[in-house]
């Protein structure tokens, strides 16, 4: 009876710490794909952000679904602003709350784009800027780099202003047929700049703490078979009669050491 109830409490330990340990391992396999996405996006910045600009339409047509592929890729377009310009609400920039202005442009060949033109800080007595950037119409050629639109926010927001960069909702007064809504362009350079809010510049291409999390899970596992073995191998002395094996100090043995030299001494 003795050795059966010794027995069903090994499989109860193995049982909880196999499930443990497949836990680990999945969240280990979890967080190394994090990582392999991180460095994924980190390559595709490394190589559009400085690359040469293209025209846009050689890139991106207005039906053409968006490739994440593109992501920071310098395009020029030339055209006019328009007067539908918008406040994108929410967003913080070294600590600071501000916002990011949106404004279409029309392109020579009648197809309209959204343009951010840089973060501008929240007003000190009113939720929106203190001095908002005007635009005219005149003629320009501009470069700026393609991000992909945001999705749709069940948030909402004053007249003039957006919850987030939802392009749908942006172009809702214009015709669809020739609006860019899958990609917004980050102001670069234009003639004959306008003033523009602060330019977010290039993003930090850290990997994070996703390789050491991943390893740290599968530490994590090993330790808990580490654990199991060894709470088995005293349950085992136990019922042999013998005393419980201790676990080595590394400290107490460098203390014999001492006091070993100390004796031959």
């Amino acid at each position: 009876m003795r050795n059966k109830n010794q027995l069903l409490r090994w499989l109860s330990w193995i049982g909880l710490v196999s499930l443990f340990s497949v836990a680990c391992w999945f969240l280990s396999q979890w967080q190394f794909s994090r990582q392999e996405e991180v460095s994924a996006q980190n390559r595709i910045v490394e190589k559009n952000y400085d690359a040469s600009p293209v025209a846009l339409e050689s890139l991106l047509q207005v039906d053409q679904s968006w490739n994440p592929e593109m992501e920071y890729r310098p395009v020029k377009l030339s055209g006019q602003y328009t007067d539908l310009v918008y406040l994108i609400r929410n967003r913080p920039y070294d600590g600071n709350p501000g916002f990011l202005q949106l404004a279409e442009f029309r392109t020579k060949s009648g197809n309209s784009f959204w343009i951010e033109r840089g973060w501008l800080p929240t007003g000190n007595l009113q939720d929106s800027p203190d001095a908002i950037p005007s635009l005219d119409s005149n003629p320009r050629e501009i470069i700026v780099r393609l991000r992909k639109a945001e999705a749709q926010s069940d948030r909402s927001a004053p007249e003039g202003q957006l919850a987030n960069i939802d392009l749908q909702l942006a172009s809702a007064k214009l015709d669809s047929a020739n609006v860019y809504t899958q990609a917004y362009g980050r102001l670069v350079t234009e003639s004959n700049p306008l003033p523009r809010g602060i330019d977010l510049g290039k993003p930090e291409l850290s990997e994070g703490n996703h390789l050491s999390y991943a390893l740290q899970w599968i530490v994590f596992g090993l330790m808990a078979i580490g654990a199991v073995i060894w709470n088995i191998n005293q349950d085992r002395r136990r019922t042999a009669g013998l005393p419980p094996k201790k676990l080595k100090s590394l400290n107490r043995d460098r203390d014999a050491e001492v006091e070993d030299e100390l004796l031959d001494s």
